[in-house]
């Protein structure tokens, strides 16, 4: 049922984005050649030299899209995640039309400055028809149309975590019929769903009670059954899709890749790889810069404080632990006597008597952390990021605390998702490293620029010290 729905949809899919690039093809070149500067000597040129190449043009792009898997169901997925696939494949889709171009005779070339037009208003278009699809599909199925009925295999965590996701998430529009479980009691529900059983009559049950979709999330004391579920659904029309219960404190973004044809599961992924590596890289520096710009005359103002004060360094080099467990020097202000730390390194109270009476306002409103804008520019450090830890501790923290080590998968920050949320200085470690690991599992710059401004607004003015 589910293949003949979605076979349905695919047609009606391709159809309306044959449309969607013909219609882009058009209108691009209305706006290049009505809009922008047209050489008096060539002239505008015929439409129908462009509408000629078009069947051409608009089946390359399909066999593209193909190719990249955009006509794949996505009903879970996001639509952030597909415009970013159809970015991409619009490139691959813009660098064919110039192949064909080349290979056209004389009288039908296609004009260089049309194609950049078209690749600007053909992706926009397309990005924004995609998106509209998409909001109106989820959008039918929150209203109950277009949902498929799916059964769980197994009653345990996992399951029941997939059964409130998919609730939670109901623009999916997957509705669980039953669960499938060892112990099927008569009349036994899990969270109002029933529950049928045993394993072993699981064909029976599927033939009996037929469903679009089965999610296999067999708890960890069945996990060596999973061989034999999978076999009674070997001669089914449903869709399969195996639910791996990964305990949480072992995992980061976990991440399943092929490698020639054997499938890997990363259950430490960084998210800053590719694409966001660039993004972040190129967000720190644009950033940094402008705010070391902006800091300067205070930085040097504060400066000439703490040297007037007591004669000693403005600057503080103290090191710490970022990226990969790699050690650098962290500059700060000197908030702190000259020979605080004599006999070695002593964790920071909220009333510490080593603090100068500048070096306390400077903590309180982490003017002190404004040379750390250096250690950003030369990439040891992010604007935004689990904030790094000195190498003494570490070792004591990493066998105390569980997951501590997984904070150190990001570059360290100036400030954090922790720090917006209350847990500097002298609070609760364990809630801290929560909250760090909860912003590495779900990376984005928009959460990096939303972290930054409530730090300005928020945590520089607040009352917890750092």
């Amino acid at each position: 049922m589910l293949k003949q729905h979605h076979q349905f949809m695919l047609v009606g899919l391709v159809t309306a984005d044959a449309c969607a690039i013909s219609l882009a093809w058009v209108l691009s070149f209305w706006v290049r050649f009505t809009f922008l500067f047209v050489d008096p000597g060539k002239g505008v040129p015929d439409l129908r030299l462009y509408l000629a190449v078009l069947p051409l043009i608009v089946g390359a792009h399909l066999f593209i899209f193909y190719r990249v898997r955009l006509y794949r169901p996505r009903r879970d997925g996001t639509i952030l995640g597909e415009t970013r696939d159809i970015v991409k494949a619009f490139f691959v889709a813009v660098v064919a039309v110039v192949l064909i171009d080349y290979v056209l005779p004389q009288s039908n070339k296609i004009s260089r400055q049309f194609v950049l037009t078209y690749a600007v208003i053909g992706t926009t278009l397309f990005a924004l028809f995609r998106g509209t699809v998409r909001a109106a599909l989820r959008l039918m199925r929150r209203r109950g149309h277009n949902h498929r009925s799916a059964a769980i295999v197994g009653t345990g965590r996992a399951a029941q975590r997939l059964l409130h996701a998919l609730r939670n998430n109901s623009w999916i529009g997957m509705d669980v019929a039953y669960f499938v479980d060892e112990d099927a009691a008569k009349g036994r529900e899990v969270r109002g769903i029933p529950v049928r059983g045993p394993l072993a009559m699981l064909k029976r049950i599927i033939d009996a009670h037929p469903v679009d979709a089965v999610f296999v999330a067999l708890p960890a004391q069945h996990a060596n059954r999973s061989d034999e579920v999978l076999a009674a659904l070997e001669d089914s029309m449903v869709d399969v899709r195996l639910v791996p219960q990964l305990n949480p404190t072992y995992t980061l973004r976990p991440n399943l890749s092929r490698l020639d044809g054997v499938p890997i599961l990363a259950l430490r992924q960084t998210p800053l790889y590719g694409w966001n590596a660039i993004q972040k890289r190129g967000f720190d520096v644009s950033v940094g810069a402008i705010c070391l710009a902006i800091a300067v005359l205070p930085m040097a103002l504060i400066a000439m404080i703490i040297k007037l004060a007591d004669g000693g360094p403005a600057l503080y080099r103290q090191r710490r632990v970022g990226l990969d467990g790699q050690a650098f020097d962290m500059v700060k202000f000197r908030t702190m006597s000259v020979d605080a730390e004599a006999d070695g390194a002593v964790w920071s109270r909220r009333e510490d008597q080593r603090r100068t009476r500048l070096g306390a306002f400077l903590r309180r409103t982490s003017l002190d952390e404004l040379p750390n804008l250096f250690n950003v520019l030369r990439g040891q450090m992010s604007l935004v990021g689990p904030r790094p830890e000195r190498p003494e501790f570490i070792e004591q923290f990493r066998e105390e605390i569980p997951r501590y080590m997984l904070r150190h998968k990001i570059k360290a920050g100036m400030t954090g998702y922790a720090q917006i949320k209350g847990y500097r200085g002298d609070t609760s470690l364990k809630k801290r490293i929560q909250h760090d690991v909860h912003y590495i599992n779900n990376w984005s710059l928009t959460l990096d620029v939303r972290i930054l401004l409530q730090t300005v607004f928020g945590v520089w003015f607040s009352k917890h010290e750092a």
